[in-house]
């Protein structure tokens, strides 16, 4: 699932986590708010063709919901598609859509060709359906057929996540807080209509400040509900589960990455061999963890800066406002090219803290637009994504929340 780090809806929204119904149920939504283990104690990843749950749903019923599901499901995946193509024009609180708009957003102009939706039957109860999420892997809202209407399964978000593994199972990746953080496998009971937990690990500290590893079958968050498992943390963040992302045709229409070249020229990953490339280089931080990101573009964009990111305030609709600040370049040391090219990459080193975005890029696009982004890390995987800042506002604005 390391292909799971496109652009893995870099809002970071605070989540509360309850046990309901099996699943990490959620206090809170997008609007309030991350791997095969190496025999790790109590995480089973299932495999294809394993344990599923027994079958609930009258099989008449069932078979007369599925005859023309893509009939019964094109209104949705209509409302959906104007979501996903204006997200910063649309608002949403309803439950199902609220994790697509979320993803939308942090996608930007590229939403289109990023995210999709799949009509397929997942439990294998004989009614497909309906998965609109991302194409590098999340799922942003499941729905099925009941009484031949579409019902929401559940939906998923930056720090409520699930990834589809094969043969009706999801992986979980969830977050309360910087300490707490879970992991798990969920399957769709034989019906379609809901998740159950087949095993969940999750981290908390224990009175020395440390980060412990608890392991349950029930979706709990709660330590007097769990196992201590003999996991240390860093076990617990290398776990890399198999699964390959659902086949979601875009809602372009076309195949993803069609719009990267033109809208989004600017790209970011990591840098592991410092002597790989030939780039103009900044530093900001040279301590422990630091880490190195390549910038580099497909076509020339002017007036690269590296800007610095603090929080300081929120809409009325919960997005969060920060204060951007270019950084200070040492002279013989930092360099920043006039222009912006192919043949011009950017290295910068820098220390990620904590989970709210500290540092941020900004350029003007070959169309004379200037483009901001906040620089954030996947809750998946660690990878870096660019999260760009509401074009539409002269404030440096990302849509969503932030857990402060």
């Amino acid at each position: 699932m390391k292909r799971y780090a496109a652009l893995f809806l870099s809002l970071l929204l605070l989540v509360a986590m309850t046990a309901c119904g099996g699943q990490p149920a959620d206090n809170s939504s997008p609007d309030g708010e991350e791997s095969t283990p190496a025999h790790t104690p109590g995480l089973q990843i299932p495999e294809k063709g394993g344990k599923k749950p027994v079958g609930t749903k009258d099989p008449e019923q069932t078979s007369e919901q599925a005859t023309d599901p893509d009939l019964v499901y094109s209104e949705l995946v209509e409302r959906f598609r104007t979501l996903v193509s204006d997200p910063f024009g649309q608002d949403s609180d309803k439950p199902g859509e609220m994790g697509v708009l979320e993803f939308a957003r942090a996608a930007g102009d590229n939403a289109v060709y990023e995210m999709g939706y799949l009509i397929e039957d997942l439990s294998g109860d004989g009614i497909p359906e309906l998965a609109v999420g991302g194409l590098n892997g999340m799922t942003n809202a499941l729905y099925t057929l009941v009484d031949g209407k579409p019902e929401l399964v559940f939906e998923g978000w930056y720090r409520s996540s699930y990834v589809y593994m094969g043969d009706g199972h999801f992986y979980y990746y969830g977050a309360n807080s910087a300490a707490e953080n879970g992991q798990g496998v969920f399957y769709l009971t034989k019906d379609g209509t809901e998740l159950e937990c087949e095993s969940f690990l999750f981290t908390g500290l224990n009175s020395d400040g440390d980060l412990d590893v608890y392991y349950n079958e029930t979706g709990s968050w709660d330590p007097a509900e769990s196992e201590k498992s003999d996991m240390t943390a860093e076990d617990f963040w290398a776990l890399d589960p198999a699964g390959e992302p659902l086949p979601l045709t875009p809602f372009s229409g076309t195949e993803v990455g069609s719009a990267n070249e033109s809208r989004v020229p600017v790209s970011v990953r990591y840098l592991t061999e410092a002597g790989d490339v030939d780039c103009d280089w900044v530093t900001l931080y040279d301590g422990a963890g630091a880490a190195v990101l390549l910038f580099t573009t497909d076509s020339p964009v002017r007036s690269f800066t590296v800007l610095t990111l603090e929080l300081t305030d929120f809409t009325e609709t919960g997005a969060a406002i920060f204060s951007a600040t270019p950084v200070v370049l040492e002279e013989g040391l930092d360099s920043l090219p006039e222009v912006m090219t192919v043949d011009t990459p950017v290295a910068v080193q820098l220390g990620f803290m904590g989970t709210i975005p500290n540092y941020g890029i900004s350029y003007v696009d070959g169309g004379g637009n200037l483009r901001r982004f906040a620089l954030v890390q996947s809750g998946y995987d660690g990878s870096v994504l660019l999260e760009e800042a509401d074009p539409n506002e002269t404030q440096f604005i990302l849509p969503g929340e932030v857990s402060g």
